[in-house]
């Protein structure tokens, strides 16, 4: 471009001469020729730098085209400005627009007294005149190109930051989108170990139970084997709904535990051979169905672990919904009869506590001063229409909770 430009102006002002003396326009200064026909090389010279000095290439230019104007005047000496629009070209695409405020107005100033100075060098022309033919050169070699620029680089911007915002908000919605799996993935693994804890646990306490029983009480070892056969039953059941769900499959059970099905999972518990006893005050309290799956699960995980620690030890689980504003359930096993052996730690108590708090509910676990152990959850009541509990109590057993002591504020080793 800086060599098309310096060739084109050059030939030009060689040409000017022939073309313009016969016809008077001009009078010919050979010396006006020459100064001219070098400011033409040392802009073209100038233009090569554009692109890494743009700025100094646009002042050198405009101010060539000024000195030209001013001192050599020729009448077409404005032959100048045509480096100086290549410069305002380069100048508005990489120079950022707060220079940009400063070296345009310096330009334009420098090409209309250079236009200014040429005319009145040259000619006879009304002072108004030359004005106005000044300001009109300065803002189409300026004022019009910058402008145009701009405009063009505002948009390029705009669609840059366009896309880099739509990438931004692909990335944001693929990092939520991996978060909601991971949480999908911990709530599956959480639901697994909820179902296959309680339920393996079972049919393992029962199996040793038949072990015993096999010779001495055949009877009760077929009755066991049944139970057995039940809890696998329900083991597939639930890992087949658990899977269904996770399929969003339209086919697949969609029931939910309740506070209703507690004391069928107290049934469970009992035909195991354990001494398990439900106590129900209150009735089911205003919660609703999520708070009362969390409720279930709470007694489920808390009845599997009792019965890995303490086996041969008496649970409670007491269900008191006669607050106004809270659901409370308890389970509570005695001291085991004999120390249990040592497990590793495992995820059901943080499982319990992270749907607690899922639904705004508290859950408090730990070890009570006689040995025993008791989980209490609290949930908030959250439902304006209640889901009913039946009331049920043993025969032999007070309708009230018996006040069972708080737990305290240590941790217990769960090994599921």
């Amino acid at each position: 471009m800086a060599l098309g430009t310096g060739v084109a102006t050059v030939a030009a002002v060689a040409a000017a001469p022939e073309l313009l003396e016969p016809d008077h326009l001009v009078v010919v200064d050979p010396v006006s020729w020459w100064v001219t026909g070098a400011a033409l090389v040392l802009q073209a010279v100038a233009l090569c730098f554009a692109r890494p000095s743009p700025r100094s290439v646009l002042l050198v230019t405009a101010a060539l085209a000024l000195l030209v104007g001013v001192f050599t005047p020729t009448g077409i000496a404005n032959i100048t400005d045509a480096a100086v629009l290549i410069a305002v070209l380069r100048a508005a695409l990489l120079v950022p627009a707060r220079e940009l405020r400063v070296l345009l107005p310096v330009a334009a100033l420098c090409v209309a007294v250079g236009q200014a100075g040429d005319i009145v060098g040259s000619s006879s022309v009304p002072l108004p005149t030359v004005i106005g033919a000044a300001i009109l050169q300065a803002i189409a070699i300026v004022g019009l190109p910058s402008v145009g620029v701009l405009a063009v680089t505002a948009r390029r911007d705009a669609q840059r930051a366009r896309t880099g915002e739509s990438e931004a908000i692909r990335r944001e919605r693929d990092a939520l989108v991996q978060a909601a799996v991971a949480q999908e993935r911990t709530g599956m693994a959480r639901e697994l170990h909820d179902i296959a804890a309680h339920h393996v646990s079972s049919i393992a306490l029962m199996s040793a139970a038949i072990e015993r029983q096999i010779d001495t009480d055949p009877a009760l070892a077929k009755q066991q084997v049944r139970q057995v056969r039940e809890q696998s039953r329900v083991l597939l059941d639930d890992l087949r709904r658990l899977v269904g769900l996770l399929r969003r499959d339209a086919d697949a059970p969609d029931a939910i535990e309740t506070l209703e099905t507690i004391p069928a999972l107290v049934d469970t518990a009992r035909a195991t051979g354990r001494e398990v006893d439900l106590r129900v005050s209150g009735g089911g309290g205003d919660i609703g169905p999520l708070a009362q799956l969390v409720a279930y699960r709470m007694v489920q995980e808390a009845l599997a672990n009792a019965g890995r620690h303490a086996p041969d030890a008496a649970c409670t689980v007491a269900l008191d919904g006669s607050a106004s504003d809270r659901f409370v359930a308890i389970v509570r096993n005695a001291p085991p009869a004999s120390p249990a052996a040592p497990s590793r730690e495992g995820f059901g108590l943080l499982g319990m506590r992270e749907r607690a708090a899922l639904v705004g509910g508290t859950l408090d676990a730990g070890a009570d001063p006689d040995g025993g152990w008791t989980v209490r959850l609290t949930l908030p009541s959250e439902a304006p229409e209640p889901s009913e509990l039946p009331e049920r109590s043993e025969p032999s057993e007070p309708s009230e909770l018996p006040g069972l002591p708080g737990p305290p504020a240590d941790s217990r080793k769960d090994p599921a």
